[in-house]
């Protein structure tokens, strides 16, 4: 019986390992809590502790056997380290899903559910280690803060919502759709299926068309080969989408180097080039 116990898988495991192998055992639960809390029961379950055993002298578990019988030491003893060891690992386990779920938060935006910067600087460090061609694209919608000034930031929200959504689904296998900020996205695309060329025809006749009334976007494509840095082809998409929307909208580019300013930490956070 020794053996099985320090084998056991789960804490039922342990007691329906004590309850097999104590001749003339009914009934067998597990306590927590100074014999207050219910763990497990093997056999005859029981509502409320009757007969608390300690399994040792500082003990994290209590046994109610029916009918009350006494245990070897050395049964309770190998019991009692195994329940341990099965608590150990379950923390564990509990603490690293803890952990991945926070590491998932703090590369998600919170309003739309999208990757964010955080996640793009680890996503650029995989794809340059890979080697493989990719671009960038800068996303802004126009006319967006005029839609939610007027009618608040609730339809605004839902607007942003919808329209990483609706990235998303135009985007489909071909890259990866992330919130930058405010209303700014990026595309990091890696798979799409043909040449650049073909791509900035794609991005301007699929990216740029109206959203809702009165909402649409600017962009800036920017390639891999395009620069030895890739700190400098974000800041190139960039201004390529800064220059579209001023082009868009009749401005001049003079605050094109603000712009660019509140983009380096960006730029250069990424960890590459």
């Amino acid at each position: 019986m020794l053996l099985r116990l320090a084998a056991a898988r789960s804490r039922q495991e342990v007691l329906n390992h004590l309850l097999e192998g104590m001749p003339g055992l009914r009934g067998l639960a597990l306590w927590g809590e100074d014999g207050t809390r219910l763990i497990a029961w093997a056999g005859e379950r029981q509502e409320h502790p009757a007969d608390l055993m300690t399994m040792s002298d500082e003990p994290e578990y209590w046994l109610s056997p029916v009918p009350a019988i006494i245990f070897p030491p050395e049964i309770l003893a190998v019991a009692e380290l195994r329940l341990l060891y099965l608590d150990a690992q379950e923390t564990s386990v509990r603490l690293g899903n803890n952990l991945a779920t926070l590491t998932a938060a703090a590369k998600t935006d919170a309003l739309t559910g999208l990757p964010n910067r955080h996640a793009l600087e680890a996503d650029l460090k995989r794809v340059e280690a890979a080697g493989n061609p990719f671009a960038v694209v800068f996303i802004d919608l126009d006319g967006f803060k005029a839609i939610n000034d007027r009618y608040g930031h609730a339809l605004g929200d839902s607007l942003l919502k919808g329209y990483g959504l609706w990235l998303c689904r135009v985007t489909g296998p071909w890259g990866r759709v992330y919130r930058m900020g405010g209303d700014e996205y990026l595309l990091l695309m890696t798979d799409f299926p043909g040449p650049p060329e073909d791509f900035q025809v794609w991005a301007h006749e699929r990216l740029q068309i109206p959203f809702v009334d009165g909402v649409s976007a600017s962009i800036g494509i920017a390639w891999r080969h395009e620069h030895t840095s890739i700190s400098e082809v974000m800041r190139l998409a960039d201004l390529r989408m800064y220059q579209a929307k001023a082009a868009r909208s009749g401005r001049s580019d003079a605050r094109q180097t603000d712009r660019r300013t509140a983009h380096s930490a960006v730029t250069q956070g990424n960890g590459v080039g």
